[in-house]
Formats: C-alpha cells, structure tokens, sequence
C-alpha cells in the first residue's frame, strides 16, 4: 500500500465516515453530496480492500479494520489542525476556558483542591472538568481536546511512546490503621505487612500492584480482604477494623487529618509511585495548556497538596 495512491481528500471522508457511521451525515458534515460521499466510500473500501462499514440492524457498523485505520487518520488529521491552526491567545484573567482533566480520586483529593482555590485568585471564570480514568488511555479524546491532560501513575498505566509526558512526582507509600490499633510499631516490617489484612485500593478496578510485584518476587504474599476504588471508602473501613490501606503519602497525611487513624512507616525498599501528566502532541502548543500544566505542576510539587486542616478525633 503506497500512500502516493490515495486521493488524501479521501482520510476526511473516512474520519467522517467511521465517526458518524453514516454516509448521509458525513456528507453534510463535509458539505458533500449524498452520491459523491458513497463514492468516496466505494474508493476507500477498494483501496483497503475491506467493506470498513457493514450495514445491520442497528445502522452502519465499522470493521476492526475500520476502526484501526480511524486512529491513525484521526490523530495526523488532528495534527495537522493544529499545525495550520494559530494558537489563541490566553488571559487567565479574563479567559472563560473549560479545562477537562482525565485522573483518579488521588489527583482529586491532593491537586483539585489547591488548583481550584489558585483558579479563584488568577483565572476566577475558568472551569474543571474531571473525568475518571479508567484502563484504557483515551489518546481519541486527547487528541481531540475533548480531554486536556490525563494525569495518573504510570505504575498502573500503559502509556503509548508517542504521548507527551511529564513526571511530576515520586510519591512514596506509607501504611494507616486505626488510632487504637493494637499494633503500636512506627514502621511495619514485611513481616508485619504479611501477617496483617489489607484494604487494597484499586483506582482502575486491577487487582495487583508494584507493592505485591515486589512481595512476590521474594516469596511472599499479602492478604487482601477488601478491594475498594475509593480513598474515602477505604479509610472508613480501615478506621472500624484491624486492616492496613497502604497508600501515597500526600493522601494518608489528608486522611488522617480528617479520620481516626494514624500512619506507619513501611519498610524502606518498598517501591514509590510516579505520578506522571500526560498530553496528545497535537496540543502540545496551546497557550492555555502551558499555563495550567506549569500551575499544576508546581502545585503538586509544593507543600501545600492534601495537607490536614483539623483533627476532629484529637
């Protein structure tokens, strides 16, 4: 297949074809023909040799084929948007921008709180949106701006080469139990993290982390008694029973503030998280999306994420 043989007029009919799964609306979207846009398809389904859209019941359906060859249309058509397109300018002061991040409750529990506040001082009319990540990276909806930034840790991620990113963070684990725990060590050995039952936070529904890849590899194995995907949940367990939630520090130190419990150092060589911000190349040179990744950056790099502001069980 040599691209030199394709009208490339013929990606926007595709794009159009297999997002909308319909000849008539993609035609009106391109501002074609009914005729001319099954023409086009006509032309696309010999070039590829594969149907790329198969009528049943429920409408046109696309291929696997289809669906394969849309990613990649979709992301250089949005690259090359981006590169004809002049970036606009951008006043926080006065800019109405809606920033939509993709992350997990760690990144809504130590940066939404400190970003908001900072957002009320310099840009009072923007908004946050936040989505919840989920296993699979969503690079459509980066490259479409539908989504600005995915901002998770690459230790339960798989993050495709081409995407931009940033590693803003080290964040090292540590242990809470309830305050009346009647284990009163300050650090845990693995014999300790062995012979206790764990709550096990699991943000993207997966059952295992670098922590038990860690344990297994020197024979060992925790009990898991409680899968949860959320902090809040699991801290309220963690606080009415003998289990342990290990969890990134910056979180324990909020949720201790707040609830009945205490943290407990783990033992040295456990391993860390890295919290990493991801973008789609074809955004990388939007004004606006420099200045909110330089402020997140620094505020996640500052003292001021998760910090307690009371303890009610003092």
């Amino acid at each position: 297949m040599k691209l030199h043989q394709l009208d490339l007029n013929l990606l926007l009919a595709l794009d159009a074809l297999i997002s909308l799964r319909s000849v008539t609306r993609a035609a009106e979207k391109l501002f074609v023909s009914q005729p001319a846009m099954s023409h086009s398809l006509n032309r696309l389904r010999t070039f590829f040799d594969d149907p790329l859209l198969v009528r049943s019941p429920h409408g046109m359906l696309p291929t696997q084929k289809a669906l394969y060859l849309q990613q990649g249309v979709h992301q250089a058509l949005s690259l090359l948007q981006s590169h004809f397109s002049q970036p606009e300018a951008f006043d926080p002061a006065t800019s109405a921008r809606r920033f939509t991040l993709c992350t997990t409750d760690y990144v809504e529990c130590v940066l939404i709180p400190p970003l908001v506040k900072k957002l009320a001082e310099a840009a009072p009319n923007v908004h946050i949106d936040i989505t919840i990540l989920r296993e699979d990276i969503p690079e459509l909806a980066l490259a479409d701006g539908e989504i600005d930034f995915l901002l998770g840790f690459d230790e339960y991620m798989s993050i495709p080469s081409y995407l931009c990113r940033e590693t803003w963070l080290n964040e090292p684990l540590i242990g809470i139990l309830r305050h009346d725990h009647p284990l009163q060590n300050d650090r845990l050995t693995l014999s300790d993290l062995i012979a206790l039952p764990h709550v096990f936070h699991a943000p993207l529904g997966n059952l295992g982390s670098p922590m038990d890849d860690f344990l297994a590899e020197r024979g060992l194995q925790r009990k898991i008694s409680v899968h949860s995907q959320s902090y809040m949940a699991a801290a309220a367990i963690v606080s009415n029973t003998d289990h342990l939630f290990i969890l990134p520090k910056k979180v324990a130190a909020m949720m201790a503030g707040y609830w009945p419990l205490k943290m407990v150092a783990l033992p040295e060589e456990l391993p860390g998280y890295h919290l990493n911000c991801i973008w789609h190349p074809v955004q990388d040179s939007h004004p606006a999306l420099h200045w909110l990744r330089d402020l997140m950056r620094k505020l996640i790099e500052s003292d001021d994420a998760a910090l307690p502001r009371y303890s009610p069980h003092e």
